[in-house]
């Protein structure tokens, strides 16, 4: 429905602009945590936004959904909360950061998308395994170090997921049915087109 997905639009604006002033003149930096780790979760932000827009959208139809808005709700707090503890509170981050992918796998269940869907558990378990390395120097001291592994690893699972949708696409291409024609039967009895092919070859 258009104004459910105008809403879910909403919720996505003011969520990244509630972001952006984080990145000011004190983290425009190159070693700055800050700069990277909200720029890269802007990115995995829009990423969502537009996978909504392109596959779930479409098939927004009937009556309201308040599970399906909900979970589009959750997903929206979820990424802010995950962004707003990094990188002050790295344990806060991986557990939002894991919490995101699940939910995104719980709605490909919900509007029952493809198998391919599955591969959204990458992250979530690259999560869970830095969340138990998380208290070693390499990370404690420096948090945007997560960022060498997490990033990686959410490209590639973004990049073979919108492969393998496109490789579908392509296989799979939408085909217009031709235009149906049919015959005018006009209402003239045999005879009649007999009597009048008669009278035309007279002429």
């Amino acid at each position: 429905m258009a104004e459910r997905a105008l809403f879910v639009d909403l919720l996505y604006a003011v969520t990244v602009g509630a972001t952006l002033p984080r990145i000011n003149d004190t983290v425009l930096h190159l070693d700055s945590p800050v700069l990277w780790g909200v720029g890269f979760l802007i990115a995995v932000f829009l990423e969502d936004f537009y996978l909504y827009h392109v596959k779930v959208v479409p098939h927004l139809s009937g009556p309201h959904s308040w599970r399906g808005f909900s979970l589009s709700v959750l997903i929206i707090g979820t990424w802010y909360l995950t962004q707003a503890a990094f990188p002050s509170n790295v344990n806060l981050f991986l557990v939002g950061f894991a919490v995101f992918f699940s939910l995104r796998v719980i709605a490909a269940l919900i509007y029952g998308t493809s198998r391919r869907d599955a591969i959204f558990i990458v992250p979530i378990v690259a999560a869970v395994a830095l969340l138990s390395l998380a208290g070693y120097p390499l990370f404690s001291g420096h948090p945007g170090h997560l960022l060498f592994f997490l990033f990686p690893i959410w490209f590639l699972t973004i990049l073979v997921w919108w492969s393998v949708d496109a490789r579908r696409r392509a296989s799979n291409p939408i085909r217009t049915p031709a235009p149906h024609t049919q015959e005018i039967e006009l209402p003239f009895k045999h005879s009649d087109r007999d009597s009048i092919n008669r009278t035309r070859s007279c002429r």
